[in-house]
């Protein structure tokens, strides 16, 4: 379990900084970082998280292929509207999901299921290059850190990750925001 878990650690420093940096190549190991995770989440019955990262899986490939040059559009910021409904959904999606996984022997439903929605959340947005995707990853990232923290055997190397994610999240969008504003790039 040791070597998911680094594993899937050095992957995701490699993919924060590549995406940081609006490259396409983060995409490679974004999709190997998450063929690490399902193992990882199914080994510590994490199972919001398995069916999470394997949605991941699928939205690297997706993102990999949008982020070619004249696919996607630029980086953009999301309207009112958007961000209205990406509240909402993560409200309502973490107390469906929540009530879901509580039939199972996940050890932190409500934890878990946050995590889900808003990391699925937040991938969306990034795969749409939205600079909110930043403003979901700096919160999501803080409760990875205390869900992995309150684990029956604690993952320190991905509470490390995510603390370092959280301070990359905010880089990130300080980042997009001035490659938005012509600085950067």
């Amino acid at each position: 379990m040791l070597i998911l878990e680094l594993s899937a650690t050095v992957l995701g420093l490699l993919q924060g900084l590549l995406v940081l940096l609006n490259k396409r190549s983060n995409w490679i190991f974004y999709i190997a970082q998450m063929i690490c995770l399902i193992s990882f989440s199914l080994l510590n019955r994490l199972f919001g998280d398995a069916v999470n990262n394997s949605i991941y899986l699928v939205m690297g490939i997706a993102g990999f292929i949008m982020w070619k040059r004249g696919v996607t559009r630029q980086i953009t910021v999301c309207s009112t509207k958007e961000r209205l409904f990406y509240i909402g959904f993560i409200g309502l999606g973490t107390l469906i999901v929540s009530l879901v996984l509580r039939l199972t022997a996940d050890p932190l439903p409500l934890t878990d299921a946050f995590t889900t929605v808003s990391s699925l959340t937040a991938t969306y947005y990034m795969v749409r290059r939205k600079t909110d995707t930043w403003l979901i990853w700096f919160v999501n990232d803080i409760f990875y850190v205390f869900q992995y923290g309150k684990l029956e055997n604690p993952a320190y190397s991905l509470m490390a990750l995510n603390v370092i994610w959280t301070v990359m999240a905010i880089v990130s969008y300080w980042n997009w925001n001035k490659i938005l504003k012509g600085y950067g790039e």
